[in-house]
């Protein structure tokens, strides 16, 4: 049988002419994705030596520069120099709505606090919610100093401490689905409404590397106005009870003030053999006045059940 090698070569050509085209395609793909890692790299480069000019123009000292670095990497590490808020920013309200929702719903459901809400508040806290980075040691805020957002932790871990008295601290600690701040919501709905934000009732710090989101004061104060019935429910109050710090350090002291009473009492019956039994109150342990102060202490910063009943 005679085969034309012209013919045999003309049924080939699709084949040869598809092979060469996916090697082109190909080549010319990983070449596109290579330089646009690239030029990210080049971008964070540069903006890396602009800090450096300036941190070395201002006689940063070196903790602080430390820091600033420390922050700039956890920051590339998580992003990979991508800033969606400002990449999504100047899209239509509609479209924006929608992306920010896809994006945020999965991380604000996994909050405790939102898991009882319907889907139409949820909308309005994803597109209002922003994603912070903290990195290791960073103080987040101080006890007394104004409330500006509620923090709500997705990954890693914060300190929350009070100063009791004398020096004394009160911690616990808070992770992922915990969240800070919720001197917020007594505020956005106490009435009648006053200005001036809420003052910390703790301190917070930084345990690790975190990752949250942030809804700012007027974003609380919009989505508790405009959904005020949503607040009504049981089980967010519930929710808003056990998982603030607050209300977690003032049970902790009532519950340890509780069990000493206890053990001081059994105390008290084992010993009555030997000697008369006086009232209680006679009898109180340092241990027991001194956990009766902090609860004096703590009934400041406790939530007020009144802000809860809204």
């Amino acid at each position: 049988m005679n085969v034309n090698p012209t013919s045999l070569m003309l049924s080939f050509a699709p084949f040869f002419l598809f092979c060469f085209l996916f090697f082109k395609c190909g080549v010319f793909g990983v070449k596109v994705f290579l330089h646009a890692t690239t030029s990210k790299k080049q971008a964070m480069q540069l903006k890396m030596r602009n800090i450096e000019w300036w941190m070395r123009k201002r006689h940063l000292p070196q903790g602080f520069r430390h820091r600033v670095r420390n922050y700039e990497r956890q920051r590339w590490a998580a992003m990979r120099g991508v800033d969606e808020c400002e990449m999504i920013r100047n899209l239509p309200e509609g479209l924006r709505r929608d992306i920010k929702y896809h994006l945020c719903l999965d991380l604000v459901r996994q909050v405790p606090l939102f898991q009882h809400m319907d889907d139409l508040v949820l909308e309005n806290i994803c597109d209002r919610v922003k994603s912070l980075i903290f990195t290791k040691g960073e103080t987040i805020t101080r006890e007394g100093d104004p409330v500006q957002r509620m923090l709500f932790v997705v990954r890693g871990h914060l300190q929350s401490s009070q100063v009791l008295r004398d020096g004394v601290k009160s911690c616990c600690m808070l992770g992922p689905g915990n969240f800070s701040g919720d001197e917020l919501l007594s505020w956005c709905l106490r009435r009648p409404f006053i200005e001036r934000l809420p003052p910390s009732s703790s301190t917070l710090v930084t345990l690790e590397t975190t990752e949250a989101f942030g809804l700012e004061a007027e974003d609380v104060k919009y989505v508790t106005q405009h959904f005020r019935y949503t607040f009504v429910n049981e089980r967010v109050k519930r929710s808003a009870r056990y998982y603030s710090p607050g209300w977690r350090t003032w049970a902790a002291v009532a519950i340890q003030l509780a069990w000493r009473r206890y053990k001081h009492r059994l105390t008290l019956t084992s010993l009555s053999f030997i000697r008369p039994r006086r009232p209680l109150s006679r009898c109180s342990s340092l241990g027991e006045d001194r956990l009766r102060l902090y609860t004096a202490l703590l009934t400041s910063p406790k939530p007020n059940q009144d802000d809860l009943d809204f």
